[in-house]
């Protein structure tokens, strides 16, 4: 289900019309931001801290002003703070427009949302996150996000946080706004981190929307680096 997905986005997804930005929190952004975790701040804030300024910058010269202090204005959506002991069962995660999540055993909810035919949903986002892998001498990490049932969207910011034995290591970001969303757009984040022996990494993707607003994220499967 999860390879159609990805497969029918890449053939039906439209160029984002407005603004997208990619790249990653600064070490200092990182660093207070694992200090401070968990306290209210808001996206703006979020941008100050976590961002180089040329990327900060970047946005306040090509987003819209009002669009911009919508975003800005919401509070940031942290995700979970340590990864889940459980195993992790692969695969995309909805969540509804209160950023609930919801049961898809059957995986139908998600098919009815790829076609099109949202009978029961009317919003909501799903999120993704990819296997933590190793390669060309370093750890690798990414995720996606998705806004359904909603055209245009004024802004969705997806995050890929890379977890080495439960601490929160790093942060890629992606995101994209004022884009039209007919009929589909995921937005991803992807990072990579040199490797540490003994290492237990694991990677959580981070969805946050305006306009809609919503939010939620997801943990990929483990990887040990020996």
């Amino acid at each position: 289900m999860l390879a159609a997905f990805v497969i029918l986005l890449a053939f039906t997804a439209p160029s984002v019309s407005a603004f997208e930005i990619s790249g990653t929190y600064t070490e200092e952004g990182q660093k207070w931001l694992n200090e401070h975790w968990g306290e209210k701040i808001t996206l703006g804030e979020l941008a100050k801290i976590a961002y180089t300024e040329e990327n900060y910058e970047k946005i306040k010269e090509n987003v819209d002003p009002k669009l911009l202090e919508e975003v800005w204005s919401q509070t940031y959506f942290w995700g979970e703070h340590y990864p889940p002991k459980e195993e992790v069962v692969p695969g995309p995660k909805i969540f509804n427009e209160n950023s609930k999540l919801v049961e898809d055993p059957d995986g139908s909810i998600l098919a009815d949302i790829i076609s099109g035919n949202i009978r029961t949903l009317r919003s909501g986002i799903i999120v993704d996150a990819d296997p933590v892998s190793y390669s060309g001498g370093r750890i690798r990490h990414s995720g996606s996000g998705y806004v359904y049932g909603a055209d245009p969207v004024g802004s969705l910011m997806v995050e890929s946080k890379l977890h080495g034995d439960g601490n929160w290591l790093s942060t890629s970001y992606n995101a994209a706004y004022g884009y039209d969303n007919s009929p589909y757009y995921t937005v991803s984040a992807s990072g990579s981190r040199s490797p540490v022996s003994g290492t237990l990494y694991q990677s959580q993707t981070v969805a946050q929307s305006a306009d809609p607003t919503g939010s939620g994220s997801t943990w990929s499967p483990s990887y040990y680096y020996s």
